[in-house]
């Protein structure tokens, strides 16, 4: 029977060791964008999958829900607990109260990402629209999912942001209302960043931090927020369960939806993404990619979602989209594999990245060949930034737009002048040597960024087994250069052996056949593979790895040869991405000068009503129905007045007001403020 339970509650059993995972579940391997869509989904009050717990009858080994950093060089993270609960014990338990111990079945994932988010573990923040982006109602009244923007991993500067962990501190601790203040609130940069500007009222700006936190907080407590389902399970019937658990269901996805609509429209979908795989064997084409481009083109504002696709899209655009964007799809992925930005289709660190592409290779011509040096310079800095910066994981729609617009001004060559893009782009995730070693997943882009860098870098990876370059269509695998089986014998601490899937011990090649590698010394099977290519020396110096290997001279220095490897690749990413960061912007940025009578054309939305005006950059003054206005601020509050607010309302006229720019983008006039 399906029963309910609120977040709370979860995590608090969790706490008080009353919840556990088998064994011998998998780890958790959860990417933070998963997090991210599932504290959306919970806003959304959309469904997200039972928890099913199981109370054995038999001795089970069992270990605690993983909350442990990630990991860093030289750092030992503790271990897991594991221990054994005897069926006496289990009993014993449950005699006192049933919920007194369970066994996460299916929703271990789920469960750990919600522990981790709330305990801090994992930064996760409520990103919150501002007022005027709330149709029919204001901040104070609207639902909690009509005030989400978003949820990220990373506060901004322009909106009301709070972290799920801050208001489950809070709510946990007995704070007063002046402790709030100083230890989250005052901390956000909404409020450093204009806590001394005209108009920002902190008094209410809190007020609607605290409304917020409130919210968010009745969220977690919500009996009704979790379904799960409640197994006592012999050990039979246990067995089962994990082995039939994952082939359930059959998912209608969007693009069947769409195909659906469009094929009433005299355009088969099915059947143009069927010809592209046929016609072109060794690419996966990805057609949100097609259509979201389709999207771009038509919308002005500029518009991707998928409701806006279902709603506005129509069998003509695809009719008049399709093959052209599906040619320039083909052509982007030829130009970032002749290129070396990517070893192989696979394994690109974003699809949605090529969207901007296509849109920047439209506006020059449909050919690279057309790209001016300074715009290949571009492109390259926009695309390893956004990979090092994680910048597309989780909702992407807005910087899949703004990039495209970006990359439309840069093809044709115009500056960019928006000082905040810069800014955006330069949260990389590897600023010194030590941050290589946290990845060690293949799911994350930086972890697929940096062997692509590596490619980059040495213009084509080459095959050990021949120094052939490896193609598009190669089958390539993330190659551990230490055995993991040999280091598993040979490391004796937990912290050394943290590092053995780290990303400093992979580099791509193809499946190395008909050496035994797993419990080999890197000098025994190199030697190997040295009998097929007497060149390998050549080969691994293009992987960055020490032709010393070959030796044996590493063999017993895995912490040593990590170190050096870490280090080439992190040269790499400080040529490319740190030290290029100035001249990027010194090239690329032009502050926009105004005359003193220059105006731009703007608009505001509240409570669902438009409001037009014009505003002067030069003076910052706004002219709004006859009046000419000295601030921003102060033609907002004019506007929420006119439109019902209390006389004493306030407003941030700085994000309150917004104007589209010739790429049809809709920005905040904050953009336009001169710094």
């Amino acid at each position: 029977m399906e029963q309910t339970q609120s977040l709370k509650n979860l995590i608090i059993d969790i706490e008080n060791q009353k919840i556990f995972l088998p064994e011998f579940q998998r780890d958790f391997v959860w990417e933070i964008s998963k997090t991210y869509d599932l504290f959306d989904s919970l806003i959304k009050d959309i469904f997200i999958g039972a928890i099913i717990y199981g109370i054995p009858s038999f001795d089970i080994a069992i270990r605690e829900i993983d909350n442990r950093k990630k990991v860093t060089k030289g750092k030992k993270r503790p271990p897991l607990e594991i221990k054994t609960i005897t069926k006496e014990e289990i009993e014993k338990l449950h005699r006192l109260n049933k919920n007194n111990f369970r066994l996460v079945l299916d929703g271990q994932q789920r469960t750990t990402s919600l522990y981790r988010a709330l305990k801090g573990t994992d930064e996760v923040w409520f990103i919150s629209k501002n007022e005027d982006e709330i149709e029919n109602s204001t901040y104070e009244n609207a639902e909690l999912e009509d005030l989400l923007l978003e949820i990220s991993g990373d506060q901004e500067t322009d909106r009301l942001c709070i972290k799920l962990s801050d208001v489950w501190e809070i709510e946990m601790s007995d704070y007063d209302e002046d402790e709030i203040k100083e230890k989250f609130f005052y901390q956000t940069s909404y409020y450093i960043a204009y806590k001394d500007d005209e108009g920002f009222d902190a008094k209410v700006e809190f007020k609607k931090y605290r409304n917020l936190r409130k919210r968010i907080a009745d969220l977690f407590k919500s009996e009704k927020l979790l379904s799960f389902y409640l197994l006592d399970m012999n050990l039979e019937k246990f067995v089962v369960f994990f082995e039939r658990s994952n082939t359930r269901g059959v998912q209608l996805n969007f693009i069947d939806i769409l195909a659906a609509k469009l094929y009433t429209g005299n355009f088969n979908l099915k059947e143009k993404i069927k010809k592209f795989e046929n016609n072109n064997p060794t690419l996966s084409l990805v057609p949100e990619i097609i259509v979201r481009s389709i999207a771009y083109i038509k919308s002005s504002p500029k518009e991707i979602n998928r409701n806006y696709i279902l709603t506005s899209l129509n069998a003509d655009d695809f009719i008049k989209w399709w093959d052209k964007l599906c040619d320039l799809y083909k052509t982007v992925l030829d130009f970032l594999y002749q290129n070396n930005f990517i070893i192989s289709q696979d394994w690109m660190p974003y699809e949605n990245m090529i969207i901007p592409l296509m849109n920047f290779l439209n506006e020059i011509g449909g050919d690279f060949h057309q790209m001016t040096p300074p715009q290949k310079r571009f492109v390259e800095y926009w695309y390893w930034n956004s990979v090092f910066s994680l910048r597309y994981s989780g909702s992407s729609n807005e910087r899949i737009i703004e990039d495209s617009n970006i990359l439309t001004q840069i093809a044709k060559n115009k500056k960019i002048t928006s000082s905040s893009y810069f800014n955006k782009l330069s949260k990389i995730q590897t600023l010194s040597v030590d941050d290589i070693y946290s990845f060690n997943k293949k799911a994350n882009a930086v972890y697929k960024g940096i062997l692509n860098i590596i490619n980059y870098d040495n213009k084509g990876l080459m095959n050990w087994n021949n120094d052939a370059k490896l193609s598009l269509n190669s089958i390539i695998e993330d190659h551990h250069i230490f055995p993991k089986n040999y280091l598993n014998n040979s490391l004796s601490s937990d912290s050394e052996k943290d590092l053995i899937d780290c990303v400093a011990n992979r580099t791509l090649i193809p499946k190395i056949q008909n050496i035994k590698i797993s419990d080999q010394t890197p000098s025994e099977y190199l030697n190997e593979i040295q009998k097929l290519n007497s060149d390998i020396e050549i080969s691994l110096t293009n992987h960055l790895i020490p032709k010393e290997l070959l030796s044996g001279e590493y063999d017993k220095e895995f912490l040593i040869f990590l170190e050096l490897r870490a280090t080439s690749i992190f040269e790499i990413i400080d040529k490319l991405l740190i030290k290029n960061k100035d001249k990027i912007r010194e090239e690329f940025y032009e502050e926009v000068k105004y005359e003193e009578t220059s105006n731009v054309e703007i608009f505001s939305s509240y409570r669902n009503t438009k409001a037009t005006a014009t505003f002067n950059p030069t003076t910052t003054k706004i002219f709004y129905k006859g009046k000419l206005y000295d601030s921003p601020s102060a033609a907002a509050i004019a506007v929420k007045i006119d439109n019902g607010a209390s006389e004493d309302t306030t407003e941030n006229g700085w994000t309150f007001w917004k104007y589209i720019d010739e790429n049809g983008s809709e920005n905040k006039i904050n953009e336009l403020r001169i710094k």
